[in-house]
Protein backbone atom coordinates (compact mmCIF):
# COMPACT_ATOMS: atom_id res chain seq x y z
CA UNK A 1 0.00 0.00 0.00
CA UNK A 2 2.71 2.47 0.96
CA UNK A 3 4.94 1.56 -1.98
CA UNK A 4 1.98 1.57 -4.36
CA UNK A 5 1.00 5.07 -3.25
CA UNK A 6 4.51 6.43 -3.80
CA UNK A 7 4.90 4.72 -7.18
CA UNK A 8 1.50 5.94 -8.37
CA UNK A 9 2.59 9.52 -7.71
CA UNK A 10 6.15 9.23 -9.02
CA UNK A 11 6.15 6.69 -11.89
CA UNK A 12 2.87 5.39 -13.27
CA UNK A 13 4.48 2.53 -15.21
CA UNK A 14 6.34 1.28 -12.11
CA UNK A 15 3.04 1.52 -10.25
CA UNK A 16 1.31 -0.74 -12.78
CA UNK A 17 4.21 -3.24 -12.67
CA UNK A 18 4.16 -3.21 -8.86
CA UNK A 19 0.41 -3.79 -8.79
CA UNK A 20 0.77 -6.71 -11.23
CA UNK A 21 3.18 -8.21 -8.68
CA UNK A 22 0.68 -7.63 -5.89
CA UNK A 23 -2.06 -9.35 -7.89
CA UNK A 24 0.21 -12.37 -8.42
CA UNK A 25 1.20 -12.30 -4.75
CA UNK A 26 -2.45 -12.42 -3.71
CA UNK A 27 -2.99 -15.33 -6.10
CA UNK A 28 0.03 -17.15 -4.66
CA UNK A 29 -1.53 -16.78 -1.19
CA UNK A 30 -4.77 -18.16 -2.67
CA UNK A 31 -6.71 -15.05 -1.60
CA UNK A 32 -6.20 -15.99 2.07
CA UNK A 33 -6.20 -12.62 3.86
CA UNK A 34 -5.26 -14.08 7.24
CA UNK A 35 -2.23 -15.79 5.73
CA UNK A 36 -1.21 -12.56 3.93
CA UNK A 37 -1.54 -10.74 7.23
CA UNK A 38 0.39 -13.35 9.18
CA UNK A 39 3.20 -13.97 6.68
CA UNK A 40 3.50 -10.58 5.04
CA UNK A 41 1.86 -7.65 6.77
CA UNK A 42 3.02 -8.54 10.27
CA UNK A 43 6.63 -8.71 9.06
CA UNK A 44 6.60 -5.02 8.08
CA UNK A 45 8.33 -2.66 10.45
CA UNK A 46 5.31 -0.41 10.82
CA UNK A 47 2.98 0.69 13.58
CA UNK A 48 -0.07 -1.44 14.27
CA UNK A 49 -2.23 1.31 12.79
CA UNK A 50 -0.32 1.18 9.49
CA UNK A 51 -0.39 -2.64 9.50
CA UNK A 52 -4.18 -2.49 9.93
CA UNK A 53 -4.40 -0.13 6.94
CA UNK A 54 -2.18 -2.43 4.84
CA UNK A 55 -4.31 -5.44 5.74
CA UNK A 56 -7.46 -3.50 4.79
CA UNK A 57 -5.79 -2.57 1.47
CA UNK A 58 -5.08 -6.25 0.74
CA UNK A 59 -8.64 -7.12 1.75
CA UNK A 60 -9.99 -4.52 -0.66
CA UNK A 61 -7.80 -5.83 -3.49
CA UNK A 62 -8.91 -9.41 -2.80
CA UNK A 63 -12.57 -8.38 -2.97
CA UNK A 64 -12.02 -6.42 -6.19
CA UNK A 65 -10.16 -9.31 -7.81
CA UNK A 66 -12.93 -11.73 -6.86
CA UNK A 67 -15.73 -9.41 -8.00
CA UNK A 68 -13.92 -8.81 -11.31
CA UNK A 69 -13.39 -12.57 -11.69
CA UNK A 70 -9.61 -12.35 -12.11
CA UNK A 71 -8.62 -14.99 -9.59
CA UNK A 72 -6.66 -17.00 -12.18
CA UNK A 73 -5.36 -14.29 -14.51
CA UNK A 74 -6.00 -10.77 -15.69
CA UNK A 75 -5.65 -7.41 -14.05
CA UNK A 76 -7.82 -5.11 -12.00
CA UNK A 77 -10.07 -2.88 -14.09
CA UNK A 78 -8.50 0.23 -12.55
CA UNK A 79 -5.06 -0.92 -13.74
CA UNK A 80 -6.45 -1.63 -17.22
CA UNK A 81 -7.84 1.91 -17.24
CA UNK A 82 -4.45 3.35 -16.25
CA UNK A 83 -2.79 1.38 -19.07
CA UNK A 84 -5.44 2.66 -21.50
CA UNK A 85 -4.75 6.21 -20.31
CA UNK A 86 -1.03 5.76 -20.92
CA UNK A 87 -1.87 4.45 -24.40
CA UNK A 88 -3.95 7.56 -25.13
CA UNK A 89 -1.01 9.70 -24.01
CA UNK A 90 1.36 7.63 -26.19
CA UNK A 91 -0.84 8.09 -29.26
CA UNK A 92 -1.27 11.80 -28.50
CA UNK A 93 2.49 12.29 -28.24
CA UNK A 94 2.94 10.52 -31.57
CA UNK A 95 0.07 12.01 -33.54
CA UNK A 96 -1.28 15.17 -31.93
CA UNK A 97 1.75 16.61 -30.15
CA UNK A 98 4.17 15.08 -32.66
CA UNK A 99 6.79 15.08 -29.91
CA UNK A 100 10.08 14.50 -31.74
CA UNK A 101 11.81 12.94 -28.74
CA UNK A 102 8.93 10.55 -28.09
CA UNK A 103 8.75 9.63 -31.78
CA UNK A 104 12.49 8.87 -31.79
CA UNK A 105 12.26 6.69 -28.67
CA UNK A 106 9.19 4.96 -30.08
CA UNK A 107 10.90 4.22 -33.40
CA UNK A 108 13.76 2.58 -31.48
CA UNK A 109 11.26 0.35 -29.64
CA UNK A 110 8.74 -0.23 -32.42
CA UNK A 111 10.26 -3.45 -33.81
CA UNK A 112 10.66 -4.94 -30.33
CA UNK A 113 7.03 -4.10 -29.53
CA UNK A 114 5.89 -5.67 -32.80
CA UNK A 115 7.85 -8.88 -32.09
CA UNK A 116 6.55 -9.01 -28.52
CA UNK A 117 3.00 -8.49 -29.77
CA UNK A 118 3.38 -11.52 -32.06
CA UNK A 119 4.35 -13.69 -29.06
CA UNK A 120 1.56 -12.40 -26.82
CA UNK A 121 -1.90 -13.91 -26.31
CA UNK A 122 -4.47 -12.13 -28.46
CA UNK A 123 -6.48 -10.84 -25.48
CA UNK A 124 -3.34 -9.27 -23.98
CA UNK A 125 -2.42 -7.16 -26.99
CA UNK A 126 -5.01 -4.44 -27.23
CA UNK A 127 -2.40 -1.69 -27.31
CA UNK A 128 1.30 -1.09 -27.66
CA UNK A 129 1.50 0.14 -24.08
CA UNK A 130 -0.28 -2.97 -22.73
CA UNK A 131 2.04 -5.24 -24.72
CA UNK A 132 5.08 -3.27 -23.52
CA UNK A 133 4.09 -3.34 -19.86
CA UNK A 134 3.24 -7.05 -20.03
CA UNK A 135 6.65 -7.65 -21.64
CA UNK A 136 8.43 -5.71 -18.91
CA UNK A 137 6.52 -7.66 -16.29
CA UNK A 138 7.54 -10.93 -17.92
CA UNK A 139 11.16 -9.78 -17.88
CA UNK A 140 10.84 -8.88 -14.21
CA UNK A 141 9.51 -12.37 -13.45
CA UNK A 142 12.41 -13.97 -15.32
CA UNK A 143 14.87 -11.91 -13.30
CA UNK A 144 13.15 -12.80 -10.03
CA UNK A 145 13.49 -16.48 -10.97
CA UNK A 146 17.17 -15.95 -11.85
CA UNK A 147 16.55 -17.28 -15.36
CA UNK A 148 18.98 -16.55 -18.15
CA UNK A 149 17.93 -13.76 -20.49
CA UNK A 150 19.29 -13.63 -24.03
CA UNK A 151 21.25 -10.51 -24.98
CA UNK A 152 18.84 -9.86 -27.86
CA UNK A 153 15.93 -9.92 -25.41
CA UNK A 154 17.73 -7.57 -23.03
CA UNK A 155 18.35 -5.09 -25.86
CA UNK A 156 14.76 -5.29 -27.08
CA UNK A 157 13.37 -4.84 -23.60
CA UNK A 158 15.77 -1.96 -22.95
CA UNK A 159 14.28 -0.05 -25.89
CA UNK A 160 10.77 -0.78 -24.58
CA UNK A 161 11.84 0.26 -21.09
CA UNK A 162 13.12 3.58 -22.46
CA UNK A 163 9.77 4.19 -24.14
CA UNK A 164 7.85 3.39 -20.96
CA UNK A 165 10.18 5.63 -18.91
CA UNK A 166 9.47 8.50 -21.28
CA UNK A 167 5.74 7.85 -21.06
CA UNK A 168 5.92 7.81 -17.25
CA UNK A 169 7.73 11.16 -17.34
CA UNK A 170 5.23 12.63 -19.81
CA UNK A 171 2.35 11.28 -17.70
CA UNK A 172 3.68 13.16 -14.67
CA UNK A 173 4.11 16.29 -16.80
CA UNK A 174 0.50 15.93 -17.89
CA UNK A 175 -0.71 15.47 -14.29
CA UNK A 176 1.13 18.62 -13.25
CA UNK A 177 -0.31 20.57 -16.19
CA UNK A 178 3.11 20.98 -17.79
CA UNK A 179 2.51 19.01 -20.99
CA UNK A 180 2.45 21.50 -23.85
CA UNK A 181 1.73 21.31 -27.56
CA UNK A 182 4.80 21.95 -29.72
CA UNK A 183 5.16 25.40 -31.31
CA UNK A 184 5.01 23.90 -34.82
CA UNK A 185 3.01 20.85 -35.83
CA UNK A 186 3.43 18.82 -39.00
CA UNK A 187 -0.21 17.79 -39.45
Amino acid sequence: MLIARVKKESNIVEYVLYMYQIEDLIRSFQFDLERIDRELVQSYEQTEKIKTEIKAWYSDLIEKMKSQNIQQEGHLQELNEVVEGIEVLHQSLLNTFQDKNHIRIYEEAQEAIHELRQKTKAELRPSEVAVSINGLYGLLLLRLKNQAIAEETKNAMNSISNLMANLAFQYNQMKMGKLRFPEVQNN
